[in-house]
């Protein structure tokens, strides 16, 4: 395994490590790196998402267009289903 040193980190830095370690129930040390892979985007630590928000912005213009193109017969309201 390997080690990092960190220095001058900010008090405010340091009480909400501390805060969300308690929280969490963790050392610190676990909880300096699930906090780094959560935003590094390695590991999701908030549990099963059940949306398409890891997705977002990542589809270039012509994905999205053709995506969109895609799905605009879900748009329109079958009046035959509704009456």
């Amino acid at each position: 395994m390997n080690q990092l040193t960190l220095r001058h980190i900010p008090e405010e830095l340091d009480n909400l490590i501390r805060k969300i370690s308690k929280k969490r129930k963790k050392s610190i040390n676990k909880t300096i790196i699930s906090i780094l892979e959560e935003a590094l985007g390695i590991k999701n630590n908030s549990g099963k998402k059940r949306d398409v928000s890891s997705l977002a912005k990542t589809w270039s213009e012509e994905e999205f267009k053709t995506f969109k193109s895609n799905t605009k017969i879900f748009e329109k309201i079958d009046s035959e289903i509704w009456k």
